[in-house]
């Protein structure tokens, strides 16, 4: 493995760190910067650096906003059909007020299980 390429990336994730740690910058602004420092480093164009850096973002982006999307239509859904409460009152007749905990979690076990973390936290706010 060339030396330079070991300096880029070095130099690239200290670069990372010290804009997220240092100056609070948003990870994906520094992901971002550390992106095209390591592709300078490397010896690389300017147009094959914005090449790489879209190809690379574009398709990890665009897959995470798929499956974003779809947790966040089955949340409404949730949210709107009442079947997140219906689910909780449905547990805590069951496992009765002494178990009230165990109740809502199995709640958000199950509620998570189609959506995201932050989709299931505001679908669970109101119980």
């Amino acid at each position: 493995m060339d030396f330079q390429l070991l300096i880029a990336i070095g130099l690239g994730i200290a670069v990372l760190l010290v804009l997220i740690l240092r100056f609070k910058l948003q990870a994906f602004i520094a992901l971002l910067i550390a992106s095209i420092v390591v592709g300078i480093v490397s010896g690389l164009a300017p147009s094959v650096i914005m090449d790489s850096i879209k190809e690379g973002m574009g398709s990890t982006l665009g897959f995470v906003a798929v499956v974003v999307g779809l947790g966040a239509m089955f949340g409404a859904i949730l949210e709107i059909s009442g079947g997140a409460e219906a689910l909780a009152n449905y547990l805590l007749n069951r496992f009765g007020e002494k178990n009230s905990s165990t109740a809502l979690m199995l709640t958000g076990f199950f509620v998570a299980i189609p959506v995201f973390f932050d989709v299931g936290f505001i679908i669970l706010i109101p119980l």
